[in-house]
């Protein structure tokens, strides 16, 4: 695999539920020079997924989304 950097980095959304233990080594691991990833939004079911404060520590964008409701999905889908 090539190492990309910069803008070429690819665009991830993260979903999460809970603590978000995956979710940080996943942020720290796109810090890294050589990550092909870059996060850029983070997407949970629970307002109150501890998770959720790597948004704020990070300044990545977040959205909470009620997945029970087709048109929630529809508008995760659309952007």
């Amino acid at each position: 695999m090539a190492l990309s950097t910069g803008s070429n980095k690819i665009k991830t959304a993260i979903f999460i539920s809970g603590t978000g233990s995956n979710l940080k080594s996943l942020i720290k691991f796109s810090k890294l020079k050589k990550s092909p990833i870059i996060v850029k939004i983070i997407i949970s079911n629970n307002s109150e997924a501890k998770g959720l404060r790597y948004s704020k520590i990070y300044k990545i964008k977040k959205k909470v989304f009620d997945f029970k409701n087709a048109s929630s999905i529809k508008k995760i889908i659309n952007e």
